[in-house]
């Protein structure tokens, strides 16, 4: 094992064993957490604004709050606000595109409404921590499986002009590896959520994670930088952590809808 695959395994330990216990433990520790990573990700949203960055990451820290805490009915009117407040930027400040605007937009929402979504986990907070891993299982178990089936086997470039490194191989891989992986494990620990539900996010979501790790691939390319951050060595930022967790989350929300129990 190299210095560089080293230091990203050793990272990934830490992350597990401080996000685990918490998510076990739930309550307001969890609530800090998902407070930690809206933080983050406001601040790495920001980090490509040239002007007024911490202002904007104080506006969309505000804001990811205001999409994960405010009630469903008020929901519509915190989106109106958030683009009233950013619209107003830009007339203001010549340096700040519509480009940046839409960035901005598009990630607060991702981030503020999959922080909602695991708010809807821990309603049954008896079973939340068993259906965030299975959740976890579906997506990290396809990032790993992409990974070394690509190293192993991968020949043929995915989409280039997006990830370079991706291949049809490492795809096919990881969509495998998590769904396998998430489906076992649902089997045993998630016996209480319907068994539809299970075979439908199985198969589902280890596909919708590698459209979420494409999407941030394509903003990244679209502003010319490797990562959207740097806290974790080896991983990037924190966006750059969760970006295929963030689709996940979100979609596996509404399975739950149409199985009456969101």
């Amino acid at each position: 094992m190299n210095k560089k695959m080293l230091i990203k395994t050793l990272v990934a330990l830490a992350m597990i064993a401080v996000v685990v216990p918490i998510a076990w433990i739930g309550g307001i520790p969890m609530q800090i957490l998902l407070a930690v990573i809206g933080a983050l990700g406001a601040y790495e949203c920001a980090a490509l604004f040239d002007t007024n960055k911490y202002i904007m990451a104080a506006l969309g820290f505000a804001a990811v709050v205001g999409l994960y805490m405010a009630p469903a009915s008020h929901l519509g009117a915190v989106i109106a606000l958030w683009l009233v407040v950013l619209f107003a930027i830009e007339l203001m400040d010549e340096r700040i595109t519509t480009d940046l605007v839409a960035y901005m937009f598009t990630m607060t929402m991702l981030i503020g409404l999959a922080i909602r979504c695991v708010q809807v986990l821990y309603a049954d907070p008896k079973t939340a921590f068993f259906v965030l891993i299975y959740i976890a299982c579906a997506c990290f178990g396809c990032d790993t499986g992409a990974y070394f089936f690509g190293v192993f086997f991968g020949k043929h470039k995915m989409i280039p002009r997006v990830s370079p490194n991706k291949t049809w191989e490492g795809s096919v891989g990881g969509y495998a590896t998590g769904a396998i992986l998430s489906f076992v494990f649902g089997m045993f620990f998630c016996a209480h959520l319907p068994v539809g539900l299970r075979i439908a996010a199985s198969l589902i979501l280890p596909a919708v994670a590698q459209l979420g790790d494409l999407a941030f691939s394509s903003i990244k390319r679209r502003f010319q930088i490797k990562d959207l951050g740097n806290i974790f060595p080896g991983h990037g930022g924190m966006l750059d952590r969760v970006d295929s967790i963030i689709f996940c989350m979100m979609v596996f929300n509404g399975l739950m809808i149409l199985w009456g129990l969101a």
